[in-house]
């Protein structure tokens, strides 16, 4: 059987586990079953000892499932209604969102990705704000202007003038 508490295990191999535990708990009913049905003393012992053996499996595979479970959703683990964008420490981000009709839904992000978007979604924004004469400037921080930087193998830098548009060369 394989190690499925070890990390790198996979929702498949976790549904794989499910699936044998079952199988393996009908095997020892069935053993059970028949067992109460047997015609002799010596066919009662050999499927009571299946039914044992399949019940050994279930226990194994069972108490190895849980761990599985508990590695991947940690006790205490719940979404917080205030923030619906939230960092995970596997270095994904989870959005939580409603579609039309009111469904939740939760979509993950690779870091890239969600900085992608967020990118996006401020240009978005902008850009309708922009589209319904509504301007930024308000929402956003001042920013000083800096002169920019010289060095000594600058000879000069072009500086705009203000009042006729014409650039002139500041030394």
């Amino acid at each position: 059987m394989e190690a499925l508490h070890e990390p790198g295990h996979t929702s498949t191999a976790m549904i794989a586990l499910a699936n044998r535990v079952c199988a393996n708990f009908a095997a020892a009913e069935v053993a059970r079953a028949m067992a109460e049905h047997a015609a002799s003393e010596a066919e009662h012992a050999h499927l009571s000892a299946r039914a044992e053996y399949w019940d050994a499996l279930v226990n194994e595979q069972w108490t190895t499932l849980c761990a599985a479970i508990c590695a991947t959703v940690p006790d205490g683990t719940q979404v917080e209604r205030f923030l619906p964008v939230r960092p995970l420490t596997n270095g994904h981000v989870e959005l939580h969102v409603h579609d039309t009709d009111a469904h939740r839904l939760v979509v993950l992000f690779t870091g890239a990705q969600a900085l992608a978007v967020g990118a996006h979604l401020t240009a978005y924004g902008a850009l309708s704000l922009d589209r319904s004469g509504q301007k930024l400037d308000p929402g956003l921080p001042h920013v000083n202007a800096a002169p920019p930087f010289a060095d000594a193998t600058t000879e000069a830098w072009p500086v705009p003038d203000g009042a006729t548009g014409q650039q002139t060369t500041q030394h």
